[in-house]
């Protein structure tokens, strides 16, 4: 009986979740804040970080998809142990500088990678046409272990000190990187002889893709402004809190309410799609951060954590459907190069973002760091509306496999 691939779904599972059973991310920010890195130094290191991704990205995409998706994911996880142990024992600015490079490499070595590896998996047992929900369970399993970790993260925290959180984390990173050594590498269709080679043939028909689609392009692009504006959320949450005067040990117990809202979103992500168009689900996608990050501005009490779980709720709903639209599209041999431009142009959004959130919560409130965020949406909904709705069919757009192929001149995760 032949090797099903079907396994590395639930491989990926396994993954998915011990990379989410990281106490170290209920107390964060606030572990930096004591170790001398505040608001400021937090959005220099997010800067390093995306610079680090963006200089890597396509790289990255082109080496997963020549040598192999798992190797990729191989050395993600070796980066991910020493980020942490480094983090253990950071000092100072530089220190939690090098700990983000590392994460950064390895964020861009495994981009691409992981639903690269789960959509060839599935393609090659004719079962591609559920990828939407599978990978929805994926972060289902995500959002779920993230909830335990920040559960146990905030009272480990007050009764154990912060170093502990962190060497719970590196040990959990140091399971996936166990199991991603199990991982077999679903195959992938050659190129004819003399096709175009090297990292040239991979860039080429990427953005060759992306020239074919313009909607593709649109859809990807919402994605990457809303998954830019929901880092900020993620990462300055516990300030958030601190700020209204939430104690550190009920942390875990908000981490995890806000974590719950994006279960049933990513669960039930795909059912949206067969009811509803994509431009009709992006547009209220981005009407609802609009509305979420000006509650948070208007809300400095805990009727903040209301407008915060509503943008939670919708950021589950967006990585299962662009992902999807994406990789439908795209061709076995070129997928990940494809999702690192994806992830490249999150990188190359998220960095003035940041530098506009950095600054306006530094000179005014971290509450009022959210509202040029609604203003960022507002501004990409006036772009997305005239583009989409005059390019876009009309009715629910059905998930399919792509008859695209690339032009004879450049052909090809």
């Amino acid at each position: 009986m032949g090797y099903s691939y079907l396994s590395n779904v639930k491989k990926q599972y396994l993954i998915r979740l011990f990379q989410s059973l990281i106490p170290a991310y209920v107390i964060e920010r606030l572990f930096w804040q004591e170790r001398g890195v505040g608001v400021q130094g937090v959005i220099y290191c997010e800067i390093i970080y995306a610079l680090t991704v963006t200089l890597m990205e396509i790289p990255s995409g082109i080496l997963a998809d020549r040598f192999g998706r798992k190797r990729m994911l191989v050395i993600c996880g070796i980066l991910d142990v020493l980020e942490f142990v480094i983090l253990l024992f950071a000092r100072d600015f530089w220190a939690f500088g090098l700990a983000v490079f590392l994460a950064g490499v390895g964020r861009a070595l495994s981009s691409g990678s992981g639903s690269a590896l789960l959509y060839d998996s599935l393609l090659a047992e004719g079962k591609q046409e559920g990828f939407e929900k599978l990978l929805g369970r994926l972060n289902a399993i995500d959002m779920g272990g993230s909830m335990v970790a920040a559960l146990s993260g905030g009272v480990l925290a007050n009764w154990l000190g912060f170093e502990f959180n962190y060497i719970i984390s590196a040990c959990s990173m140091g399971v996936v990187f166990l199991i991603a050594l199990t991982l077999r590498e679903p195959p992938v269709a050659a190129r004819p002889e003399g096709e175009l080679t090297g990292s040239l043939h991979y860039t080429k028909q990427a953005l060759a893709l992306f020239r074919a689609e313009p909607l593709l392009l649109l859809y990807c692009s919402t994605g990457a402004v809303l998954g830019a504006c929901i880092i900020y959320l993620d990462e300055f949450w516990q300030l958030l809190m601190e700020g209204v005067g939430v104690p550190v040990l009920f942390f875990g117990a908000v981490s995890a309410g806000v974590l719950l809202c994006r279960i049933p979103a990513n669960l039930l992500a795909y059912k949206l799609k067969e009811r509803f168009s994509y431009r009709a689900i992006l547009t209220s996608l981005l009407a609802v951060n609009i509305l979420g990050y000006a509650g948070v501005f208007l809300t400095r009490n805990l009727l903040c954590l209301i407008p915060m779980g509503t943008t939670s709720l919708a950021a589950g709903v967006v990585e299962p459907l662009v992902s999807g639209y994406l990789h439908h599209r795209t061709e076995s041999e070129v997928r990940a190069t494809t999702e690192s431009f994806v992830s490249l142009g999150l990188r190359f959004v998220s960095m003035p973002v940041g530098l506009v959130f950095g600054y306006v919560s530094t000179q005014f409130s971290v509450f009022t760091g959210y509202l040029p965020l609604a203003l960022i949406c507002a501004g990409w909904l006036g772009i997305f509306i005239p583009r989409a709705w005059r390019r876009s069919p009309c009715g629910p757009t059905r998930t399919r496999r792509s008859r695209w192929r690339a032009p004879e001149s450049g052909r090809r995760r």
